[in-house]
């Protein structure tokens, strides 16, 4: 899945991993999930390349992470959502 991202005069191509798009799509039905539901469900490779695949995203604010006292989410802004449907 590819994707266009549009500065001031300049626009950049992103290509998003299998990974990243299962990610959004998971956030896009629930709006928000547990990191503990979300490693259980997509299954990554490793958490150190699921924690790398979640950094990108995160830089490029299409998640937030949101650490609460018991368990950590990871929820989709509405940039996430916009990508989703590019």
């Amino acid at each position: 899945m590819t994707h266009w991202f549009g500065g001031d005069c300049v626009a950049r191509k992103m290509q998003m991993t299998p990974l990243q798009r299962d990610l959004l799509w998971m956030l896009e039905e629930a709006g928000e999930e547990t990191l503990s539901t979300i490693l259980a469900t997509l299954k990554p490779p490793s958490r150190e390349a699921f924690d790398r695949e979640l950094a990108a995203l995160v830089r490029l604010d299409f998640v937030y992470v949101s650490e609460q006292r018991d368990d950590t989410s990871v929820v989709l802004t509405s940039s996430g959502r916009r990508a989703l449907t590019t």
